[in-house]
């Protein structure tokens, strides 16, 4: 389930436990201050978000903590302070942070997809879910894809199935390469027994991502119904050779029985 995305010069995306997180050095919030004290801010951010991406912890708080100060109101700073905290364990203070991020900005919708990914981290879904309904609101976010995707993955843990297949619908409506939901809907169709929506989907995830033990599976079961028998033993074969130890791969051999 988990997937790093590549890294980008803006901003990167990681997958936390089934949500999504985003960092960038170009969301400051909306406030603004002097043109030479936004820049050092900015600055600062900037330089916080590259130690992230070199796993240097202490530099990144090091960096943060000078935009925090330099602009303790500045809510992209608090919430990237939150996810250094969050990716160092220490899970009570990223979420002070996270808090004061959106107290800061109630309407930063970076700040709540990202905490709503902690809250994923953590198994609280209910909460998950409520800040990323309110950042699913805003029209005008980049990222609106991506929060979707994470609020269908807090309903499928809900087991509200209906409302999570509507937001990972959303979801790939907004981006149509949006990888996860791709292959959560293609498995809701499977399940549904919609193979030909299911195989549409598939082979849109199949253009944007990489493959993993479960779309291997996914993509034999397809192809099999479908009597496309090159391609059924082609997933499979890659499922025994990555994935030997899976329970995908377990499955594969008892339905081969």
């Amino acid at each position: 389930m988990i997937r790093l995305l590549g890294l980008v010069t803006l901003g990167l995306t990681l997958v936390l436990g089934g949500c999504v997180t985003e960092t960038t050095s170009t969301g400051v919030a909306a406030r603004k201050s002097s043109g030479d004290v936004e820049k050092q801010l900015q600055s600062y951010i900037a330089l916080g978000v590259g130690y992230i991406r070199n796993q240097e912890y202490q530099r990144a708080k090091d960096n943060l903590n000078r935009a925090i100060k330099l602009d303790p109101r500045s809510a992209h700073a608090h919430t990237m302070m939150g996810y250094v905290f969050q990716l160092e364990g220490e899970n009570d203070t990223a979420e002070q942070y996270f808090r004061r991020s959106i107290k800061l900005d109630p309407d930063y919708s970076l700040a709540r997809n990202n905490f709503g990914a902690f809250l994923f981290v953590q198994k609280r879904y209910e909460q998950a879910a409520a800040q990323l309904r309110k950042a699913s609101e805003d029209q005008l976010y980049a990222k609106r894809s991506q929060v979707f995707e994470n609020l269908g993955m807090c309903y499928k843990e809900l087991e509200r199935r209906g409302e999570a297949e509507q937001a990972f619908t959303r979801s790939v409506q907004l981006n149509p390469g949006q990888s996860r939901a791709l292959l959560e809907m293609t498995d809701i169709r499977f399940q549904q027994r919609n193979y030909v929506e299911a195989q549409g989907f598939y082979s849109r995830y199949n253009q944007s991502a990489r493959q993993n033990a479960r779309s291997l599976w996914l993509g034999v079961q397809l192809a099999r119904i479908f009597d496309q028998q090159d391609e059924a033993a082609s997933y499979a074969l890659l499922l025994k050779n990555i994935f030997p130890a899976s329970a995908e791969y377990k499955a594969y051999l008892d339905s081969a029985r």
